[in-house]
């Protein structure tokens, strides 16, 4: 008869092998992918007609528009996807710029780089500073290792998307709050680059109380708003407020289909609801976790529970993202791997949220179930993090 200590052997043991299969399936993939993309490459262009790194591409070219001295032509959707067409010759998609002015300027320097130099330094940078937000907020290699791995960054990579970015912005400036809020605000202030998942920040700050980090969140985008006013002039900012003012245009001029954007709204659509009831569906979801989220952040100062809520109730409350926005589910995965003990059910949704990204950027499901992964996500924060979140609010 096996005694308890050789089963727990064995459990132990075959845990370690699915995990070292995972890990060797996972960089199996990598490597995979990368040999056939770049065997498929030729003069720039990759698979699908699509340029080398896909998105970086529209970032590459709207920074070589401002420094050309055409900043606000990167607006005009036809001069923007003919410029994309020339530096790309081939290129059969249509990619439009829709980020502000204050990103364009951001974007210059790599932009006076050869394209493929540019990239590896945004990838090498943007990874470089993931790595070190992981290592502060994860607890042991093991777990370091699967969220470095997570395909959500390896999408972001491939494709030169700023997934990385948002994550490092939202989850660096919220730990830095505690020890440097200048600037942790500096950086919560950043994310108006993306002006779409800023949008809950200065809200968590304000019933956060962190009043300086918020003042320098406000003055430090203020002044980078002038200092694109003094480097691009104003044309750039006419054509983005259109843009804002006319956000369905930037479905007509792209490739890309709606239904990959995993929100609410667009979940409910799928399953076939109305516009009417969808919309509403999605604010009212939106609300309740932006409610949740605010009342955690007025209730403990804990800077890794603040950042995980922060994350996964943006990427609820916002109706346009992409698949790799969903890396910013990374904080909360890293807050739970390391606080809690997870049961079979919690794994799951952990591994369906490390696994979403790229599930969604390479396949079209039926039903956009993204915000579902992102709900699950938030819940077990709360479930969690409930009674640590009452106990820190007690005087």
């Amino acid at each position: 008869m096996a005694r308890p200590d050789d089963k727990a052997g064995a459990t132990a043991t075959a845990g370690r092998l699915a995990w070292l299969l995972l890990v060797g399936l996972t960089l199996a993939t990598y490597v995979a992918f990368a040999v056939v993309a770049a065997t498929h490459t030729h003069n720039r262009i990759g698979l699908g007609g699509s340029p080398l790194f896909y998105d970086f591409s529209v970032f590459h070219q709207a920074g070589a528009l401002a420094n050309a001295g055409h900043a606000a032509d990167a607006y005009d959707d036809a001069r923007m996807i003919a410029a994309e067409k020339d530096a790309f010759p081939g290129n059969t998609l249509r990619l439009p710029w829709s980020y502000p002015p204050t990103f364009q300027m951001m974007l210059m320097p790599l932009a006076a780089l050869p394209y493929v130099a540019a990239w590896l330094v945004w990838s090498c940078a943007l990874y470089g500073f993931y790595v070190l937000l992981m290592r502060r907020l994860v607890e042991g290699p093991d777990r370091l290792i699967f969220l470095l791995l997570a395909p959500g960054a390896a999408v972001n990579l491939f494709f030169g998307q700023n997934g990385i970015l948002s994550t490092v912005f939202l989850g660096g400036g919220v730990l830095l709050l505690r020890s440097r809020p200048i600037l942790g605000g500096v950086l919560l202030g950043l994310m108006a680059y993306k002006p779409q998942l800023a949008l809950l920040a200065p809200f968590a700050l304000l019933v956060g109380r962190e009043w300086r980090a918020l003042t320098a969140a406000i003055i430090s985008q203020i002044a980078l708003a002038l200092l694109s006013l003094l480097v691009l002039g104003t044309e750039p900012w006419f054509a983005f407020f259109y843009k804002l003012a006319h956000p369905a245009a930037i479905f007509s001029s792209s490739s890309s289909d709606w239904r990959a954007i995993p929100s609410v709204m667009i979940f409910a659509r799928t399953l076939g609801l109305s516009a009417q009831f969808s919309s509403i569906l999605h604010w009212t979801i939106a609300a309740i976790a932006a409610a949740g989220a605010l009342w955690m952040w007025h209730r403990t100062k804990d800077g890794a529970i603040r950042a995980a809520v922060l994350a996964a109730a943006t990427l609820l409350v916002t109706p346009y993202l992409r698949a790799y926005d969903l890396l910013l589910l990374a904080l909360p995965m890293a807050v739970l791997l390391s606080r809690t003990q997870t049961g079979l059910v919690d794994k799951a949704i952990i591994f369906a949220a490390w696994l979403a990204p790229a599930v969604l950027m390479f396949t079209a499901p039926p039903s956009q179930f993204g915000p579902v992964v992102s709900l699950a996500i938030l819940a077990m924060i709360f479930w969690h993090f409930r009674a640590s979140v009452a106990r820190d609010s007690k005087p």
